[in-house]
């Protein structure tokens, strides 16, 4: 019944075209336009439909080559941080090193992020200590960065992140939570974070820097970013009951210019898997937020040994799946975290009225 509308919308066109149009050729020329948008359209639905869904043809990919290391190594999609909360050993970042090194595909290469390089010590020890020499630092993909604007500060938080993994270059630099007073208008950048931008960008120049990211708490901002700002990739908050904004609003953007989205927060600091029922796994609030297909890396922070095994070995069983979780699964959390707001009692989200 629906295809039956459709084509009357389409002859409906035509024959007002026709009536309103002297040039036959120009009307049907009009006409075939209509029909071609509506028909990319349609097929862009269907394909971000089967991508969240999961594509039969093709299984989940366990690393992405939209990020890749100075060797071309692609980048594991679940990225090892650094967690500001939490006391974590210099064990763990060698561990997650070694299981992917140990997974039946071993092509891929560790992602680590950290924020301040001064907040968790035993954690960046055992990052300094995930390769050997500048040979083997080429295979690992190192991501930091910092909240300032100004060319100094910048300089500074460059020099702290690149002592951490070799003092010559770092893969990614993130200009740290991007915030709404930071544009001008919807769709314009503000002049300082312009500036800074382009100041990071300068660091590429100077092979100091390979990516240039940028991370914010709003999606308005995280829309504006995508549409423009020259940017590699961009970190935004997604989780199961955190979607809507991302899924409306910057995610559509992110697709559209082809930047890769590196989501964080996905279990709601840890949150999810206390209070959700039904219950949910570290694992699964991970493989939720890689179901999307704007998602390319997940950022998460495993407090201990235990954890990274909860959230990275199911990642790495997936690997021969079509799909990161079953469509019921996948579905009955979205239903039951539908209403956004009523999980907004822990203070997460600071822009609600963009879930609205």
């Amino acid at each position: 019944m629906r295809r039956l509308f459709v084509v009357a919308g389409h002859w409906a066109v035509f024959a007002l075209c026709f009536l309103l149009l002297d040039d036959r050729s120009s009307c049907s020329a009009f006409v075939v336009d209509h029909i071609m948008d509506h028909k990319c359209h349609q097929s862009s639905a269907v394909l971000m439909e089967a991508s969240i869904k999961g594509d039969p043809e093709k299984n989940v990919r366990m690393f992405t080559d939209k990020l890749v290391t100075a060797s071309g190594k692609p980048v594991c999609r679940y990225a090892l941080g650094g967690a500001a909360r939490s006391t974590q050993s210099e064990y763990i970042p060698l561990k997650y090193r070694d299981m992917l090194q140990n997974s039946d595909d071993e092509r891929g290469a560790p992602f680590y992020f950290y924020y301040n390089p001064h907040r968790y010590p035993q954690f960046l020890s055992g990052v300094s200590q995930s390769f050997d020499d500048s040979t083997t630092r080429r295979d690992i993909f190192f991501a930091s960065g910092g909240t300032e604007r100004s060319p100094a500060a910048l300089d500074q938080r460059l020099d702290d992140a690149l002592a951490i993994c070799g003092g010559e270059y770092i893969d990614g630099f993130v200009l740290e939570y991007v915030c709404p007073d930071e544009l001008d208008s919807d769709t314009q950048l503000g002049k300082e974070l312009q500036n800074a931008i382009d100041h990071v960008r300068s660091y590429v120049r100077e092979n100091r820097v390979r990516y240039v990211m940028a991370s914010t708490h709003s999606h308005r901002v995280g829309r504006a970013l995508a549409g423009a700002a020259p940017l590699d990739a961009i970190m935004l908050r997604y989780n199961m009951s955190h979607r809507k904004a991302a899924e409306t609003i910057s995610f559509p953007e992110t697709l559209e210019n082809d930047i890769p989205v590196l989501a964080f927060t996905t279990t709601r600091w840890n949150e999810l898997q206390r209070t959700a029922s039904p219950t949910v796994t570290t694992a699964d609030c991970i493989t939720f937020a890689l179901q999307h297909p704007a998602v390319e890396v997940v950022l998460h922070s495993a407090r201990d040994e235990d954890e990274l095994d909860d959230a990275l070995l199911p990642i790495i069983a997936c690997s021969d799946s079509t799909q990161w979780m079953p469509d019921s699964k996948y579905d009955d959390l979205c239903s039951y975290y539908g209403d956004e707001m009523a999980w907004n009692d822990d203070g997460f989200d600071e822009y609600p009225d963009e879930s609205i």
